[in-house]
């Protein structure tokens, strides 16, 4: 028997262990259950409606089922339509009597404005229309706007701050001088003098519409 004459591998030190930066938590879909009550538990219009991948980043698309409120006026705002919707094969999303609303193929902040679209064309033009998205699939979204990089939805994450959603979506436009910042929650609007001022009296919750000021 021939011995082997390669010498044993030496031993490699052990490399130290790098921590990767943790994801914001998602809430369950018990916690989606808690959002509105008198609705439905889960984001499902029957047992035919799909579950189907949701980034609120994305397009919508066949399956998608969204759950909104959609409110008129400002000072006393009435709650015009509230239900949990599916966008049908031909990219149509039904808002009752009012008719449906062609979100297929757009971002969540131009469905927003689609669906709007359709409540000022049947009527309701005398007031201001807003339109409070939710979720998505089971996947609570609160939305950002105004002195934005970028319109978004973005999922509300656990213990969520109203800079941290901020933050998230790039913060401010570059050059920007302006703090004010404005949130919506069922149709009311709340004005803050900055983001200290927001997260010291307001903590995010599904539905939000937070809105940065142009011009204070």
């Amino acid at each position: 028997m021939i011995k082997s004459i390669i010498p044993p591998m030496p031993k490699l030190p052990k490399l130290p262990k790098i921590g990767l930066p943790s994801l914001p938590s998602l809430p369950s879909r018990n916690t989606v259950a808690k959002l509105v009550p008198g609705m439905s538990e889960r984001d499902k219009v029957n047992s035919e409606d799909p579950d189907v991948p949701f980034n609120s980043r994305g397009t919508l698309g066949f399956g998608h089922t969204v759950r909104l409120e959609i409110y008129e006026g400002t000072r006393s705002p009435d709650r015009i339509y509230r239900g949990i919707e599916m966008i049908n094969t031909e990219g149509l999303l039904p808002l009752g009597q009012v008719g449906t609303a062609r979100v297929g193929g757009l971002t969540l902040p131009k469905a927003a404005e689609a669906i709007a679209t359709v409540f000022r064309l049947a009527g309701r033009n005398t007031r201001e229309i807003t339109v409070q998205i939710i979720s998505v699939e089971n996947t609570p979204v609160v939305s950002l706007n105004g002195d934005v990089m970028e319109p978004e939805f973005i999922p509300v994450f656990k213990d969520m701050s109203v800079r941290q959603a901020v933050t998230v979506t790039g913060g401010r436009k570059p050059g920007s001088t302006t703090r004010g910042l404005y949130i919506s929650r069922q149709g009311q609007r709340h004005f803050f003098t900055s983001l200290e001022a927001a997260d010291k009296n307001w903590r995010p919750q599904a539905g939000d519409i937070i809105t940065l000021s142009p011009d204070i």
